[in-house]
């Protein structure tokens, strides 16, 4: 038996070699991810809801297509253009691998949502009630001395509740560092109490790990957000924000243009920073895009892009989802 299996090697060795090179060129994954120009999401087939307004336009989600470092298409990268290569180290958090990142940005995109429909019901004026809040671990940090992880979620501290992340540090911060301070969580639907010694950071005692606060609502429109299981970060909480706005108001903000961006956005209507605006602008235009609109951070590198690339699109820089509504309604 063996003999025939050595003679089937010796007799195919180039096929062989072949078929170890295709597949270590296409599978093995170096510590690198490749930046592409991406895509949009039309946020009108993902908001769902009773008696919603209909809108002329759009309003869609961009994102960053990626790929994993494979050898071939490392070096494909250095020819096509707008194939960037990253650092793994760069998109990870602390001691996370790239698959335990892409999880904890599902959490985010969690709180994403959360915050899009405390914000749009805000700027619309509507009446909502929340039904549920949850505290949800993000990511442990380096020398954090508990055994809570990503996706724990918090029930008590000192068998106390908390609302939100604010309250939570606060309550710490009347503590000393070295202290213990017990924390009921859960795990699944586990219930869990850890133990947790406060360590030092800038300072001040903290626990060492990161919260999402994500609230569930209740309004006469009944709003839903679909994402599909692939999609993860907090990136399209302001797009998110704005079509729910203009599903719940009588005023088209699209003005039946096609208007695509990307930002992030808190409970307070700020739009926040993102990576990768390159590559969402120019996959915003290969859409359609008539309209870019984005965070003031990322306003010039925006502006860049378009100039290199000589895109024919109309860019929109903001601060706030207010400014962004303003904007947006003053558009021919």
């Amino acid at each position: 038996m063996i003999k025939k299996i050595l003679q089937f090697i010796k007799d195919n060795i180039i096929t062989i070699l072949i078929i170890i090179l295709i597949v270590f060129v296409t599978r093995f994954e170096l510590p690198y991810v490749i930046y592409t120009p991406g895509g949009a999401i039309d946020m009108s087939d993902r908001i769902e809801g009773d008696n919603l307004y209909s809108e002329k336009g759009s309003l869609s989600m961009t994102y960053v297509s990626m790929m994993r470092g494979a050898p071939l298409y490392l070096l494909l990268s250095y020819v096509v253009p707008n194939w960037d290569i990253v650092p793994t180290s760069k998109i990870t958090y602390d001691e996370e691998d790239l698959n335990d990142t892409l999880k904890i940005d599902r959490i985010y995109l969690r709180e994403a949502n959360s915050n899009a429909e405390d914000v749009a019901y805000n700027a619309a004026g509507i009446d909502y009630s929340i039904t549920k809040t949850s505290n949800v671990v993000t990511n442990v940090y380096k020398g954090a001395k508990t055994n809570l992880k990503h996706d724990d979620e918090i029930i008590s501290i000192d068998g106390n509740n908390y609302t939100n992340i604010n309250e939570f540090q606060s309550y710490v911060e009347t503590k000393n560092i070295g202290d213990i301070i017990s924390i009921e969580y859960n795990r699944g639907d586990q219930k869990n109490t850890d133990k947790v010694e406060l360590i030092n950071i800038d300072n001040k005692p903290k626990v060492g790990i990161g919260i999402a606060t994500i609230c569930e609502y209740e309004t006469q429109y009944n709003i839903k957000i679909k994402n599909k299981s692939g999609e993860a970060g907090p990136s399209g909480g302001f797009i998110t924000a704005l079509a729910i706005y203009n599903h719940i108001t009588e005023e088209d903000i699209t003005k039946g243009k096609k208007i695509m961006g990307t930002g992030t956005i808190d409970k307070e209507g700020n739009v926040g920073e993102i990576g990768g605006v390159k590559y969402k602008i120019l996959g915003a235009v290969k859409k359609g895009a008539k309209v870019f609109i984005c965070p003031s951070a990322n306003y010039e590198e925006a502006l860049k892009t378009k100039e290199e690339n000589n895109l024919d699109v109309q860019i929109i820089g903001v601060s706030t989802f207010e400014e962004a509504i303003s904007k947006l309604k003053a558009l021919d």
